[in-house]
């Protein structure tokens, strides 16, 4: 039987909701929100092949440092990923926090239904420091050496956000790249069209409330002429984009 996106999604969105208010009593409240955006893009790469994508996450703490995150994304049978419609992202993470500054560390299992051995995890950390508005992030996430994505993947990033005084509006932006071991091309490509490659992004939000508005640009430095058109997963977006989207947050 074939599982669709929207009942997934709804299936997904109620489990959430359900689990909250259990762990909730540990420290504080679960967060849910909805996601809609004219593409979906991870790492400078569209997850969506350029389409627009549903999102639905949580994120229920266990205890005070440990916190599991959760989200399912409509992937509109991404060719990136085997043709999945729906990708899971299950996200364990233990942060100290202390004077502003915030160390943490995790893990990421990204689980695509429905197309077998396209599924992947990575193990995460990053350093945040919080100064009144401002904010910056220095994060790497390393997937081992894996089949489904053809080697190891790193990806380092830098990441900052103002929040401008007086005004529901944030400024944000990004620097990452991304390397890795290439035992099998075609599967390597997946995350790594052309080889080794930077992204950045640049955004504004406007948030009032449990609702928020944003528009974000975002580009890398694969150009088409490094990427072998014959890989299916490998001919999705990769280029400049610019994406808007609305999230409802609980």
């Amino acid at each position: 039987m074939r599982i669709t996106a929207g009942r997934l999604l709804s299936t997904a969105a109620g489990a959430f909701l359900a689990a909250a208010p259990a762990h909730a009593q540990s420290t504080q409240s679960a967060q849910v929100a909805i996601e809609a955006a004219t593409d979906w893009r991870e790492r400078g790469l569209s997850w969506s092949d350029g389409k627009a994508a549903l999102g639905v996450s949580a994120s229920i703490p266990i205890t005070y440092d440990l916190t599991v995150a959760a989200e399912a994304v409509t992937l509109r049978e991404s060719s990136r990923h085997g043709g999945a419609d729906v990708g899971i992202t299950i996200a364990p993470r233990y942060a100290l926090t202390s004077g502003g500054w915030t160390i943490a560390a995790g893990a990421r299992g990204n689980i695509f239904v429905g197309r077998a051995g396209m599924s992947f995890g990575e193990i995460t950390g990053e350093v945040a420091h919080t100064i009144g508005p401002a904010q910056l992030v220095l994060g790497a996430d390393f997937a081992p050496s894996q089949k489904a994505i053809g080697g190891s993947n790193l990806h380092l990033e830098a990441q900052g956000s103002l929040g401008i005084p007086g005004t529901a509006l944030t400024l944000y932006g990004g620097l990452g790249h991304t390397s890795g071991s290439d035992r099998e091309r075609p599967r390597a490509w997946r995350l790594r069209p052309g080889g080794s490659y930077t992204d950045h992004h640049l955004g504004i939000e406007h948030a009032r409330g449990p609702l928020a508005v944003g528009v974000r640009y975002s580009d890398t430095s694969i150009r088409s002429r490094e990427v072998d058109r014959r890989i299916a997963f490998a001919s999705g977006d990769f280029g400049s984009r610019v994406v808007a989207y609305l999230r409802l947050s609980s």
